[in-house]
């Protein structure tokens, strides 16, 4: 790699991709595109050497150069996990492009990688794949109007978590309606055609047909460009909770039994785990309900951070819970800045805080820290499991994702695999047999116990001589 500054610097187009900026200066000096940046990358978890390294080529700022890729965009936009799945990016296999000013000026974008811009704006044409037949098509005023605002919202979502929720429910209901979508659905609409068979390819990377991302956007988001539209003289209509002198007064009491509870019973935030109240497990949860019983614990660790006396917050709080930038609500808000506590919340954290004290008060946070640091199963858990029960790579993911459910009480977007959804979790439960059940329940307890041991201080360690 080369470390001193290139003769020649052309600077950043807007929108570029880093891949595209190490192409022009790679070509502009006359080097190789590899000493600049591997063919390999894709403009997203980009290691910092290497971005360091054409920082220093180019003769820019760090913030600039990493302004060029993905990377800076929340995981709902350029996915979860090492795949960057579940996300708006496309498949890395799949390159769109302009069939005008791409194959004229080499123009490209970085939000071209998401399905979030399945059109070029700058000559308000219809993206194709970089393997299709260079046909140039004007894109519905329609789409290009929701390009323009959903552009916006993916570079909102960076610092503001209200557009990365929205991007997050766009994304559901594309995957929905791409599910039970019909060419004659877009049709009325002026649309371009849906092609069906690559609508049914949208799972965990977004369809890898521009016309038909286009189509399902217009389809799903018709609610953002109604907001857009909406008159300026006529107000959104909301419903804010208002909170009463009774909510204020039952959050005031529901603190002083949590300051009882701290000093009978040595309650802590970490005895918190991330879903209250705990699921059964023979009951599993309905697809979303994870968000529900999130929030209620994240509520509850707020209130014994605070009775506590310890400087709290919701972000905070959900970080420690391993579900960092959930969506708020009503409960978390009125906690916070001590509004109050509704009345069906309280009974819910009443009957969630029993449930934890019945139990014992179990140390949820070192188990989430000991659980989380495990890649894989121990050797003598696999020599016990059939290759049915454990095929392959993925079904060990499975196997130690049925430990974190059973023994932290969270959910699979709080453990080391935040991609591997858990109604994955609940099918493996359902398929294996009660010898397989009780070998992983037991290689949990082991895990625990072995992290027991080797956190216990050494001055509680008795010697023979002491004993003596």
């Amino acid at each position: 790699m080369i470390a001193h500054l290139l003769p020649v610097r052309p600077a950043p187009r807007p929108g570029e991709p880093l891949t595209s900026f190490a192409a022009r200066l790679a070509d502009a000096n006359g080097i190789h595109r590899d000493r600049v940046l591997p063919r390999y990358r894709h403009d997203v978890d980009i290691p910092r050497p290497e971005l360091s390294a054409i920082t220093a080529l180019a003769g820019l700022d760090l913030a600039a150069t990493a302004q060029l890729t993905m990377d800076r965009y929340p995981p709902a936009v350029r996915g979860h996990g090492p795949q960057r799945r579940h996300g708006w990016r496309l498949h890395h296999l799949v390159k769109w492009m302009c069939p005008s000013c791409t194959l004229t000026a080499g123009h490209s974008e970085l939000l071209w990688q998401t399905a979030l811009m399945p059109v070029c704006l700058r000559c308000r044409c219809y993206l194709i794949p970089a393997t299709a037949t260079h046909v140039t098509a004007p894109a519905h005023p329609r789409v290009l109007d929701l390009a323009v605002l959903l552009a916006g919202m993916a570079e909102a979502s960076v610092k503001d978590p209200r557009p990365r929720r929205a991007l997050y429910r766009l994304r559901r209901r594309c995957l929905a309606l791409s599910a039970t979508v019909q060419p004659a659905h877009a049709a009325d609409a002026e649309l371009p055609l849906i092609d069906v068979a690559a609508a049914r390819a949208w799972g965990a990377y977004p369809s890898s047909d521009p016309r038909t991302v286009a189509a399902l956007l217009v389809l799903a988001g018709g609610a953002l460009t109604r907001q857009r539209r909406r008159p300026a003289g006529k107000p959104r209509r909301s419903q804010p909770a208002t909170m009463t002198t009774a909510d204020r007064d039952r959050l005031a009491w529901f603190l002083t039994r949590i300051r009882h509870h701290i000093t009978a019973d040595d309650l802590r935030p970490c005895h918190v785990p991330t879903l209250l109240p705990a699921p059964a497990a023979d009951q599993p949860r309905r697809p979303g309900q994870w968000l529900s019983l999130t929030r209620a614990a994240t509520g509850l660790h707020l209130l014994i951070s605070q009775a506590k006396g310890a400087t709290a917050s919701p972000d905070a709080a959900m970080r420690a819970l391993g579900v960092p930038g959930i969506p708020g609500c009503v409960l978390i808000d009125g906690i916070h800045d001590g509004s109050g506590l509704r009345q069906g919340d309280a009974d819910l954290l009443t009957a969630a805080m029993d449930h934890l004290l019945a139990s014992g008060l179990v140390d949820y946070q070192r188990r989430r820290d000991t659980l989380r640091a495990v890649p894989r199963l121990p050797t003598s858990t696999t020599r016990q499991l059939s290759a049915d029960s454990v095929p392959d790579r993925h079904g060990e993911q499975l196997a130690l994702g049925w430990i974190w459910t059973r023994f932290t009480h969270g959910p699979m977007r709080s453990s080391r695999w935040p991609h591997l959804p858990d109604r994955d979790v609940h099918a493996f439960d359902a398929r294996i047999d009660p010898e397989t059940r009780l070998v992983l329940h037991e290689a949990g307890q082991q895990l625990l116990a072995d992290a027991d041991l080797r956190t216990i201080p050494a001055t509680r360690t008795i010697t023979a001589r002491e004993y003596a």
